[in-house]
């Protein structure tokens, strides 16, 4: 990691604690942690496949899109975001702190056209299963989506496979109650 590049993290989480409350952007119990889900985010930045067009759903205060934007100048990402009050958060991060790399789409994923993925991220989005059917429509004929998930992992792995072909999946730990999961589906 750069020094611009940790400079921009902190310039990110100094700017999601400025405008928390008045945004409703997080709970104070996740604010305490806001370092430790920065530090998450950057398993994303490991696992993303080089040069990828990423699609983050849900991104709400910008976990895991921003961090894996900052920390990725290769990949393009679009940080998609329903919430009117979040979306225009991420479009003040994006530009603050000169994020040339992500782009924000207020609007729900499933109005997205024109437009396909090979990696999809979702953090507190919903199941594997919710995830897949909410993006499939743009997902490229070879695909993975990254997230991070708890003790249902294997219980919401095997429900994906019941409406799509799972070609592998992995799973990496990032401490006891949490690990990153990436599922791969498409066409090898």
């Amino acid at each position: 990691m750069t020094a611009n590049q940790q400079h921009q993290l902190e310039e990110y989480e100094a700017l999601v604690q400025r405008y928390s409350k008045t945004l409703d952007l997080s709970s104070p119990k996740k604010l305490q942690a806001f370092t430790n889900a920065i530090e998450n985010s950057k398993k994303y930045a490991e696992i993303v496949p080089v040069s990828a067009r990423v699609l983050d759903i849900g991104s709400g205060v910008g976990l895991p899109g921003v961090p894996l934007a900052i920390l990725r100048p290769d990949i393009q990402i679009i940080l998609c975001e329903i919430r009117q009050k979040r979306a225009a958060f991420l479009e003040r991060v994006v530009s603050s702190i000169h994020i040339s790399n992500a782009h924000v789409y207020n609007g729900d994923v499933q109005q997205i056209r024109d437009q396909t993925f090979k990696t999809v991220t979702a953090q507190a989005v919903g199941t594997l299963k919710y995830v897949y059917q909410k993006c499939s429509h743009v997902l490229d004929e070879s695909w993975v989506i990254i997230s991070n998930k708890g003790a249902t992992v294997d219980q919401e792995i095997e429900e994906i496979s019941k409406v799509t072909k799972i070609r592998s999946f992995t799973l990496e730990k990032l401490d006891e109650n949490a690990s990153i999961v990436c599922v791969y589906g498409g066409q090898a």
